[in-house]
């Protein structure tokens, strides 16, 4: 009889234990994985593409781009999660994790004068489109 006192106790003890890890992870708020957001434009003249991507606390040798027809590959690759400097961290919101993202372009562009610059936590890569070739507006006529 003690026996089974005991094991429903333990048994008990068990369970509370696993709803509160349960209750423990759903009040925590279910944040999508780290994102690299972009701003992808066409400057006057037409002739390039522009991406301009943050990169805080990236350095250059943590940034591989490579390009494929009409896509251009951007990975952030960080050397380490955490910087080793004694750092105790009240919040820490700059996404040390590798992350990619896949860029295609409306026009064939030129792999071989693409263009790459790491300033001031931005990164900015200039495309140039395939030939040179300013965009142009289609007119549509009425029938």
């Amino acid at each position: 009889m003690a026996q089974d006192a005991t094991r429903l106790s333990q048994e008990q003890s068990a369970l509370r234990e696993a709803l509160n890890r349960l209750a423990e992870a759903l009040s925590r708020p279910l944040l999508p994985p780290p994102r690299m957001s972009a701003d992808v434009y066409e400057p006057p003249g037409g002739t390039t593409y522009v991406v301009e991507i943050p990169a805080p606390g990236l350095r250059s040798d943590e940034i591989k781009i490579t390009v494929s027809g009409d896509m251009l590959t951007v990975e952030f690759q960080p050397h380490s999660t955490t910087p080793d400097d004694g750092r105790t961290y009240l919040v820490q919101e700059l996404s040390r994790q590798p992350m990619a993202r896949v860029f295609t372009f409306p026009t064939a562009i030129d792999p071989h004068h693409i263009q790459a610059r790491l300033e001031g936590g931005m990164l900015r890569i200039t495309v140039p489109k395939a030939d040179g070739i300013p965009s142009h507006v289609i007119r549509v006529e009425e029938a």
